[in-house]
Order: structure tokens, then C-alpha cells, then sequence
């Protein structure tokens, strides 16, 4: 059984104007999810573009890691939906190849929503890990349908001898120094975060986990 996207108003109850709460209320409605449980969500506001905002949060519950943050900004007869600043909720600069952008009614707009948000949970999350003597030195959450980075982790002082320099070599660092995991061989194994599993396509001859070890370091874009 699907159940839908609760959205929780977030202090806003009396700010909305009725086509805003209109909006919320067909897009809760219509946007079902593929899982046995309801996924709940926020509605904020977007000063800088004077647009409504609903969002949800997915992450790894049994690590209490946010991963990626997912929303769409409705203005007038426009909905524009793709994965949100963490703490700000802004849309990026530069659009995901599966970001929403969309003109209509209200009607139009919540169903397009409603879609999108649905095809976003179906898409299935793995985790990626690296291990050397036994221990995790790597690990990188992903899209696992496009292989879309949500965050990662490096730990040098775990990790081969002399394979740090060698990324930094090649171009693989971002920042201060911020490891791209993206540059490693294929992972050692990977663990089934969520989304459908079938929609996934992973490394060949990468096995599947069933219990997670002890992954230390800071986790980063």
C-alpha cells in the first residue's frame, strides 16, 4: 500500500494564501510513496525567490545521517523541484538532468509534483565502501541508478600508502583538500540504503553487505 508525503507547515499555518495551501494539500495528496511507510516533509519559504518551498529530508536512518534534501519551489504558475541546500533550501545554479520545471495551474503544477516526488523516492540509495587491512577508509553514499554522489568520507591515515597523493595527482580533490571517492577502483562492497533496488546499477562483482561495520571520518559532498 502507498502512502503519501505528509508535509508538515512548519510554523506557516496562517501565512498561506488558499492557492498556496491548495498547492500543499493536492501535492500531500497525490504524491504517493512506494514504501509501507508515510515519508514526511516540510513547507518553508524562500525569501530570496519569494517562493514556497516543500521539501523532505532522506537519509540513512541506522547511521542518523541526513544524505540529500529534495524539494520544489512554487511561485504563481511556476514549480521548479531539484535537490536543495541543506540548511537554505535554495534550488541550485546549475539544474540536475532530473530537476522539475514546470508552468499551469495549481492542479497541473501538484500533480507534476506530486510525480516528481514520487519517481525521487523510488530512486534507489546505496552505500559504498572501501576497506584496506580489514578497516573502512572510504565510503560514499549514492544514487545508485546514476552513480550521483550525496556524500562521502575519507580517511587518510586508514587508507593505502601513498593513494591520497595520488588522487590529488589526478584532479580527484576538492576544496581544502576534500577527497573525491569517485577516483577510487570499484568498491569493496555496498549496503542497500533505500528506493527500489531493481532501478539500481551497481559495480560489477561488487557484493552486497548484510552487516555494517565502523565507518570514522567526516562526511562531506
Amino acid at each position: 500500500m502507498s502512502h503519501r508525503v505528509i508535509f508538515e507547515l512548519d510554523g506557516l499555518e496562517d501565512d498561506l494564501t488558499p492557492q498556496e495551501r491548495a498547492f500543499v494539500a493536492e501535492t500531500a495528496e497525490r504524491s504517493g510513496t512506494p514504501s509501507g511507510e508515510p515519508v514526511y516533509g516540510t513547507v518553508s519559504w524562500d525569501e530570496v525567490t519569494d517562493a514556497l518551498v516543500a521539501s523532505v529530508s532522506l537519509g540513512d536512518p541506522e547511521a542518523r545521517l541526513a544524505l540529500v534534501d529534495l524539494g520544489v519551489h512554487f511561485a504563481g504558475d511556476r514549480v521548479r523541484g531539484d535537490r536543495l541546500h541543506s540548511q537554505l533550501h535554495s534550488l541550485p545554479e546549475d539544474p540536475s538532468p532530473w530537476a522539475l520545471d514546470a508552468t499551469g495551474s495549481i492542479d497541473e503544477l501538484a500533480g507534476r509534483s506530486a510525480e516528481w516526488f514520487a519517481r525521487m523516492l523510488r530512486r534507489p540509495i546505496a552505500l559504498y565502501v572501501w576497506l584496506h587491512e580489514q578497516q573502512a577508509y572510504a565510503a560514499r553514499y549514492v544514487f545508485a541508478d546514476s552513480d550521483e554522489t550525496l556524500c562521502q568520507s575519507y580517511v587518510k591515515q586508514l587508507a593505502p600508502a601513498g593513494q591520497a597523493e595520488g588522487l590529488i595527482a589526478d584532479g580527484h580533490v576538492r576544496g581544502q583538500g576534500w577527497i573525491q571517492t569517485a577516483g577510487l577502483p570499484a568498491p569493496n562492497l555496498y549496503l542497500h540504503i533505500r528506493g527500489d533496488r531493481e532501478a539500481a546499477s551497481l559495480p560489477p562483482g561488487v557484493k552486497e553487505a548484510t552487516k555494517r561495520g565502523q565507518i570514522s571520518g567526516v562526511w562531506y559532498e
